[in-house]
């Protein structure tokens, strides 16, 4: 019997999981209740108890479940490749790649700003932001060294950097509406026109420029 409990109760939290996932997206989170989730996902409520004491500890549960913190971490990496910042098209297209991966992720995300006024999701965020700014210094030194950087501090730098490149993929995922394709471009393409905006600037000068 014990077996066959450790081999039902996963499903019935995945149903339950499942079900709250998608009316948290669709209905809000306080549009949502726990009678509807228990409908949706075809269990008792007594069921619903048995798992979780609460809807916030569902969608809790469900925040926790997400992957894309993991990953989002991940993309520090690239910000430490000796290459950095010339590989920052490829930056662009990790995260462009990360947001479509993730997009329940983030769209939970949007549910906790708008109705917890960001508890949840608020040591996720402050967590990468100290990684920005404790390694941001190491990571431009040399330019700043150099010169390359001017008054520019290296923590704005990277988040200037990472917060464009993160506003594009998710408006693609939360407007269902992409750029790249509007325009024609491959997301890659995409990445390296804001890449080259970013690292040159706009007016860019050509070489034979006199003026």
């Amino acid at each position: 019997m014990a077996s066959l409990m450790t081999n039902t109760e996963p499903t019935i939290q995945e149903r339950i999981l499942d079900a709250a996932r998608g009316l948290f997206l669709t209905k809000g989170y306080n549009g949502s209740n726990l009678r509807d989730i228990a409908a949706e996902a075809k269990v008792s409520m007594g069921g619903i108890y048995h798992h979780f004491d609460s809807k916030e500890d569902i969608y809790q549960a469900l925040l926790h479940a997400q992957e894309a913190p993991k990953a989002l971490a991940g993309i520090s990496e690239l910000f430490e490749d000796p290459l950095f910042p010339e590989n920052l098209g490829h930056i662009g297209t990790t995260i462009f790649q990360l947001t479509r991966e993730h997009r329940n992720f983030f769209k939970l995300v949007y549910v906790d700003v708008l109705e917890f006024q960001s508890k949840n999701v608020k040591h996720i965020i402050d967590a990468f932001r100290q990684v920005i700014i404790s390694r941001s210094d190491d990571l431009l030194r040399h330019r700043t060294e150099k010169g390359h950087l001017a008054d520019i501090h290296p923590a704005i730098m990277v988040r200037c950097m990472f917060d464009l490149f993160l506003y594009f993929g998710l408006e693609e995922v939360m407007l269902e509406h992409s750029m790249a394709d509007e325009l024609g471009l491959s997301r890659e393409e995409m990445a390296d026109q804001m890449a080259k905006i970013l690292l040159y600037g706009v007016m860019r000068r050509s070489p034979s420029s006199d003026d």
